[in-house]
């Protein structure tokens, strides 16, 4: 039974003449003919009788046409799902991160995602970097970003580097200058991040001008770092994620590249047992897009 049969008999079922269901289904008379008859042939009985010049169908091609309209309706469904699919790609996305990344950054990504994609399943859970790392490894989230020196087996990585900047009090005499060096900042409070890598990377660019930081505070929290800067505490070296949240929640503060250059790097996390699906795909291109976009330069591996 072919394809070309069934839709020559539901023509000709529906429009009751083969010279209608020819030019409906752009075939000539003949070979609408020739199908309606090896069909017949196919199913062992008769479909139409032909009266006063017209073809209506017989009982059993009456019971026949009902399972094929069946047909073609789950045909249509299908059709209709695939274009469903199409536009909406249909997935998941469960995210793990770092504090700091997860707070502001993440989810503003997550929010544009969600405007073109509104049929997937999201999640954006906060965690220790090396907690993200486990769970990507086990395979329950679809995608991580975390802080750590190296990444471990389970998990397939793409490496992120940037480097910090200096943020700088409202009004800071300091915001005239193209750039901040660590001789810049000799007399000036400082408000430093816990003792992470990033942190004592910048304490070394200091040692090595040997130049003695006058750390009035320490945090753990980009927030709170951003709020003290604001209220005039004093400067901070940071990652450009934290210092684009400083500058958007405190349109006062200004950010100004570092020298000597500090790097923050961090890693992108996907479980490597399972398929890299569209959405993600999605995600991690307008991540990177989204840094350009905001004034962050980024190098990484491939992804």
């Amino acid at each position: 039974m072919q394809f070309q049969q069934l839709n020559a008999f539901k023509a000709v079922y529906e429009l009751g003449t083969v010279t209608a269901a020819a030019d409906f289904i752009h075939i000539t008379q003949p070979a609408v003919s020739r199908l309606i008859v090896s069909l017949e042939r196919n199913v062992g009985f008769a479909l139409f009788q032909r009266v006063k010049g017209r073809l209506l169908p017989t009982d059993k091609g009456q019971a026949f046409y009902i399972e094929v309209s069946k047909a073609y309706s789950a045909m249509e469904s299908l059709e209709d799902c695939a274009k469903d699919i199409k536009n909406s790609h249909h997935g998941s996305l469960h995210i793990a991160a770092f504090p700091m990344l997860s707070a502001n950054f993440l989810p503003k990504i997550l929010g544009k995602l969600l405007k073109e994609h509104l049929n997937i399943s999201t999640s954006l859970k906060t965690y220790r970097s090396e907690e993200v790392q486990r769970r990507t490894a086990l395979q329950s989230c679809d995608i991580g970003f975390a802080l750590l020196p190296e990444v471990t087996e389970g998990v397939t990585s793409i490496s992120v580097e940037c480097n910090c900047v200096c943020i700088l009090p409202p009004n800071s005499a300091l915001a005239e200058l193209a750039t901040i060096t660590p001789e810049h900042l000799a007399e000036q409070a400082l408000i430093s991040c816990e003792k992470d890598d990033t942190q004592q990377l910048v304490d070394l660019a200091f040692r090595k001008k040997k130049i003695k930081q006058n750390q009035v505070i320490e945090v753990s929290l980009a927030s709170a770092i951003a709020t003290l800067v604001a209220e005039g505490i004093g400067a901070a070296i940071v990652d450009p994620f934290s210092a684009l949240y400083a500058s958007q929640a405190h349109p006062g503060v200004a950010i100004k590249p570092f020298e000597p250059n500090v790097p923050f790097r961090f890693f992108i996390l996907l479980p490597s047992l399972r398929t890299r699906s569209e959405v993600i795909d999605n995600f991690i291109e307008l991540f990177f897009s989204q840094a350009e976009r905001s004034g962050i330069s980024l190098t990484h591996s491939k992804i």
